[in-house]
């Protein structure tokens, strides 16, 4: 499917679902696949005269230059830009609820479902939200239909690029020449709108040593600080401190 017939899919998506109104809406985490869903969806809601909004989530335990992406990325495409945040930060939560773990992993529901709930239920009811989800990434996201309703959004989610591969969302990007977030170029995997440690190793926590030194200290002071002992990683079931990465280029990933 060309970039042409793509726009034509979401176009057809926003006019149907959105034409008692302006309420789309883009989650845009600073990533790449994001990147290409705000694009497209843009240019649909451009040619309709309506109105987008991105939203992103402000984890409160990002790295600064990614917010700092998602801004500039907006004002280059003509998108008005929401950012919301949770209530209480998350080094504020995580010294009360500890560090997030796979048994325990607190943060995606406090720092973005929480916010980005209370933000849409303020919006208009007729609202329908897309994201950059892509079947590729994993098992979960390949079997999630590609329309469907959010119990917490309290609206349909829509899923613009969620049959895209790698290569047609590099392809895309090219055609629109659209630029990607420059911490892929320092070696970041994802936007890193979240450093909570859940899903990532010991060499992502390294990149963020090596180019954010005085991120990672206040991440190091965080584990320092949890009463019983917790570590940011694990690796084979034991526990691995940010604090012995700072003099140490051991670990693998």
């Amino acid at each position: 499917m060309n970039s042409s017939n793509r726009q034509q899919t979401v176009q057809d998506i926003v006019t149907q679902i959105g034409k008692n109104g302006n309420s789309v809406y883009v989650l845009f985490s600073g990533g790449k696949d994001s990147l290409a869903a705000l694009s497209l969806v843009g240019a649909a809601c451009k040619s309709l005269d309506k109105k987008v909004v991105a939203v992103h989530a402000d984890t409160t335990v990002g790295i600064p230059d990614n917010l700092e992406y998602v801004i500039e990325a907006c004002r280059q495409l003509g998108v008005e830009l929401a950012i919301v945040r949770p209530k209480r930060d998350y080094f504020e939560l995580a010294k009360h609820k500890g560090l997030p773990r796979f048994g325990a992993r607190w943060c995606c529901g406090e720092l973005k479902v929480k916010p980005l709930s209370a933000y849409f239920s303020s919006q208009p009811s007729d609202r329908i939200v897309f994201d950059g989800i892509r079947s590729e990434e994993s098992k979960i996201r390949e079997a999630m239909p590609i329309l469907s309703w959010h119990k917490y959004f309290s609206c349909y989610v829509y899923h613009p690029i969620k049959d895209w591969t790698i290569e047609q969302l590099y392809t895309y990007l090219a055609d629109q020449n659209l630029s990607i977030n420059p911490l892929y170029a320092k070696g970041f995997k994802r936007a890193s709108e979240c450093w909570c440690g859940v899903f990532k190793g010991v060499n992502e926590f390294k990149i963020l040593k090596d180019s954010y030194p005085e991120f990672f200290n206040k991440l190091v002071d965080l584990e320092a600080s949890m009463r019983n002992g917790s570590s940011y990683l694990f690796k084979g079931g034991k526990k691995i401190y940010l604090k012995d990465l700072l003099g140490s280029s051991g670990y693998d990933k």
